[in-house]
């Protein structure tokens, strides 16, 4: 299999569901949908996923595919797709410029995401990694930070769409990290957060409850880039366990400590 091949072509997928997406915010024409008072789903969601989802299924018949909204395609094959095809919805929803299309290729087989791609249609910014191929944000190589104080980090979050849950909403953990960093981040987009954290612009990234196709891609482009990717008790990343930390590595244990404190 060539994952080089692949990233390419998962590349000009995002890129054409980037287009749906840039006509869309600037069109007065979005409909809005509520799958919950705090999840929403726009027409462009829907528009940008049929055309992802129906290019693998020409492309790659014999793979299987997992999207956000709905799309499913099964038959155990050793590959399966997944893809949300417009990350921070809400962030789009409303206006605000941050959100992205993510397309990330697992393997069965080694259990591990061996192609993902994150892409920023307004600000044209595309992150992409391949298994053992490196990181790259756009044609240039990427890095983690090398900052080894969690003292001086800025780190990201997020908060889970059942706020209102206690036991899983983030805020004790948030509580525990947020005197022992510089600052902290909440932009909306997890996809986003993980490729930041690629490329150095934050030190690491930890948020609750998330689905394979928010952290798949963009785990593969920390780790290709140097950084560290696990679950919260440092077991191994998993895209099918609801919650990751990823870090530049050399904060890694400091995060999970202040989370886990």
């Amino acid at each position: 299999m060539d994952y080089k091949a692949i990233t390419e072509y998962a590349i000009h997928v995002c890129k054409q569901a980037g287009s749906i997406i840039l006509e869309g915010y600037y069109s007065n024409d979005v409909t809005v949908d509520y799958k919950s008072r705090t999840n929403l789903v726009t027409n462009i969601d829907y528009e940008s996923e049929k055309l992802i989802v129906e290019s693998i299924k020409n492309t790659f018949p014999d793979h299987d595919i997992v999207a956000e909204e709905g799309s499913l395609k099964k038959s155990n094959s050793s590959y399966v797709w997944y893809v949300d095809p417009l990350d921070a919805t809400n962030n789009f929803a409303h206006k605000i410029p941050h959100f992205c299309v993510t397309i990330a290729l697992y393997s069965r087989e080694i259990a591990s995401t061996v192609v993902g791609v994150v892409y920023e249609p307004l600000r044209d910014e595309c992150f992409y990694a391949w298994k053992g191929g490196g990181a790259y944000l756009n044609t240039k190589r990427i890095y983690v930070s090398q900052t080894q104080d969690i003292g001086i980090s800025v780190i990201a979050t997020g908060f889970p769409y059942k706020k209102d849950e206690t036991d899983v909403n983030n805020l004790k953990q948030f509580n525990n990290v947020l005197p022992n960093v510089q600052g902290i981040r909440r932009m909306g987009s997890a996809a986003i957060d993980l490729s930041y954290v690629a490329c150095g612009r934050f030190d690491g990234y930890w948020e609750p409850m998330l689905y394979p196709w928010d952290m798949a891609a963009g785990a593969r482009i920390v780790e290709e880039a140097g950084g560290m990717v696990t679950k919260y008790n440092g077991e191994a990343f998993d895209p099918e366990y609801p919650e990751v930390c990823a870090t530049n590595g050399v904060i890694h244990r400091q995060l999970l400590d202040c989370i886990n404190a």
